[in-house]
């Protein structure tokens, strides 16, 4: 990745802020396991290189969603949220609204 590979991104996608907040979303999508769109990623050197050279290509671009729509996205980012959470909790054993594993203190002690 070069100076020039950035700024030539910065000026397909409309600024750095733009950017920085593709590349965010497709590295995560990446990472997640999401297919490259691009011939030949594995000759990248991580998602990074991906996301950047998929920009580059035209691949994939930012789009803006309407107010309602992003009302929508936010509750359902919430709602998974409180579930893996919820999820989390079963699994430690923890009452809810406590985070974090179960501690073994050992046997209570005799009096």
């Amino acid at each position: 990745m070069d100076l020039k590979s950035i700024e030539a991104a910065k000026r397909m996608v409309g600024g750095s802020f733009r950017l920085s907040v593709l590349l965010q979303k497709r590295i995560i999508e990446l990472v997640r396991g999401a297919p490259p769109v691009i011939e030949n990623a594995d000759k990248e050197r991580g998602p990074i290189e991906v996301a950047l050279r998929e920009i580059l290509e035209g691949k994939i671009s930012l789009e803006m969603i309407a107010p309602d729509e992003f009302e929508k996205l936010v509750e359902q980012a919430r709602a998974e949220k409180e579930a893996r959470a919820a999820a989390r909790e079963a699994e430690s054993g923890a009452p809810p609204g406590i985070g974090g594993p179960r501690i073994d203190l050992g046997p209570e002690p005799k009096s």
